[in-house]
Order: structure tokens, then sequence, then C-alpha cells
């Protein structure tokens, strides 16, 4: 397993052990919903106070769960699904709140209104966050990459393969045809270079490493097509179909290449795990905090 495999599974297993804490609180705040609901509406205002700050605690672990999971996903559409629970969720706690900050207006507490300052400056980066972070998951962009290669690509790599095989198959004098197996065999090693340079592109992360592996791409295809020219230069009439047939797939090879290195360059789906386990659950620690210490204080109050 590459290095690259490695830390994107260790990242992965990360985001799962964070998933399940999550879950876990969630399940505890869960437990006090149905008290708020009931103490929202007739309590008195510490109370309320206090069922207020739960519930957006709640909705902050069910978002940050919620997100989670589309980032983990592997469709688009299973991380827009997720992706818009997560935005419910944040959108109880925007909501809420603005019910907070009327509240804390009359308060006495500079203590709470410095606090819920805080809560609200970390609570807007959070969102702006999670603009990027819902935009990003739901492309993609690496899996769909090594789908194509997999995929399209593979094909056209066999295909390739079996018309220079019906290429130097009839081929005579025997020296002759030696030597066109020889140049055949070179362009098939230098089309699977390019198809294992396709799959080091998509689990590389730095965009120099990136530029690299193109470079070696393009000297590969140079050896390609020079390969085949040969061999069009050295072919009969009755067998020119078959090259003609080797350098159109090539083509095509080449132009899904073109669209692997594309999708792969924009690293959605490695820019997105950093993203959700970096700035992300920075800001999500601060806004927790923030409401935790809520807590506290209008625990505190008779």
């Amino acid at each position: 397993m590459s290095a690259e495999k490695a830390a994107a599974g260790k990242k992965t297993g990360i985001l799962w052990a964070v998933s399940l804490v999550a879950t876990a609180l969630i399940t505890l705040l869960a437990t006090v919903y149905f008290q708020n609901a009931s103490i929202m509406s007739g309590g008195t205002p510490a109370s309320q106070k206090l069922a207020l700050l739960a519930d957006m605690r709640m909705n902050l672990a069910q978002s940050s769960e919620k997100e989670k999971s589309a980032v983990l996903s592997a469709s688009d559409e299973e991380s827009a699904s997720f992706a818009e629970q997560s935005k419910s969720a944040a959108n109880e706690v925007s909501r809420d709140l603005k019910k907070l900050e009327t509240r804390i207006v009359k308060s006495d507490s500079e203590k709470e209104k410095e606090l819920v300052a805080k809560f609200g400056k970390s609570w807007a980066e959070l969102q702006q966050i999670d603009a990027g972070l819902f935009e990003s998951a739901m492309q993609h962009t690496n899996a769909k990459a090594l789908d194509l290669s997999s995929t399209i690509g593979s094909d056209l790599m066999h295909k390739i393969d079996d018309n220079l095989a019906k290429l130097t198959a009839k081929v005579t004098p025997d020296a002759r045809k030696t030597q066109m197996e020889k140049i055949a065999g070179d362009a098939r090693i230098a089309v699977r270079n390019i198809a294992l340079f396709q799959s080091r592109h998509i689990d590389t992360a730095a965009d120099a490493d990136k530029k690299k592996l193109e470079a070696s791409m393009m000297a590969e295809q140079a050896k390609v097509s020079a390969a085949l020219k040969k061999l069009d230069a050295m072919t009969g009439k009755k067998s020119r179909v078959f090259i003609r047939e080797a350098s159109t797939d090539f083509g095509e090879f080449m132009r899904v290449n073109a669209e692997i290195v594309r999708l792969s360059t924009l690293n959605t789906n490695k820019s997105t795990v950093a993203l959700s386990l970096g700035d992300k659950r920075k800001a999500e620690a601060e806004c927790d905090r923030a409401l935790e210490a809520l807590q506290k204080l209008a625990a505190a109050k008779p």
C-alpha cells in the first residue's frame, strides 16, 4: 500500500472515530430533547435558557455528524442528501442563536454576552467552512478519475493490445515479425506506464508531484506515438486497418487521460477530508466550548 493510500485510510479512520463520538453526544443530548420542549413552553427563564443551549449543542453535533457522512459518502447523491441534513440541523442552530441573543441582551452578565459573541464569531466561521466543504464533497473528483481509469481507460488499453496482436500475427518473414513485435511490445509497455501514472496521480496530493507525473505521461505518450508511426510504415495494405484502429484507440486513450488528470488535479476527495479534519473541527470545538460555558453559567444561577 502506498504512503498516500495509507494516509488516506488513516484520515478516513479518524473521521469514523470522530463520527462515533459525535453520535454518542447526539444520543446523550437527545435524551433531554423532549424535556426541553416542555421547559421552553413553561419553565423559568434560567431553565428555558438551559434548554435552548442544550438544543443548540444537540443540533451542532447533529450537523457535524451529517457533514462527516457527506464527506465519507461514495456517491454524489448520498453526499448531497447528507449535506442537506447537515444544513437543516445548522439552520436550527442559527435560529436558536437569534433567540439566545435576544435573551442575552436583557442579561446583566458581561461574561454571557462575551461568550455569545464568541460563539457567533466561531459559528459564522464554521458556516463559511461548510459552504466550501459541501461543494467539494459532492464532486468526488478523485473517485471519478479512478473509475474512468479502471473502466474506459482499461478497455481502450486492451483494444490497443488486441489490434497490435492482430497486426503482427501474420507478418513474414520471421525477422520482420520479430522486429515489429518488439516495437509493438514497447508501445504496450508505454501505455501501461501511462495507466500506472494515472493511479499515482490520483493518489498524490501535492501539485508539484502531480506535475512530475504528467511530464512522465507525456514522455510515455511520445514513445507510443513513435512506435505506432514505425509500425504504420512497416505495415502492408491487408493489415493497415489494425494499425489505424490502434492509433485511433490510443488517441481516445489520451483524451481520457486528459480528463483523468483534470479530475485528479481538482483533488476534491483529499482536500475535503483535510478540511473536515482541520479547520472545521477547530471551529466546531470553539462553538461547543462556548455553549458549554454558557450552560455552566446558566446552571449556576438560582
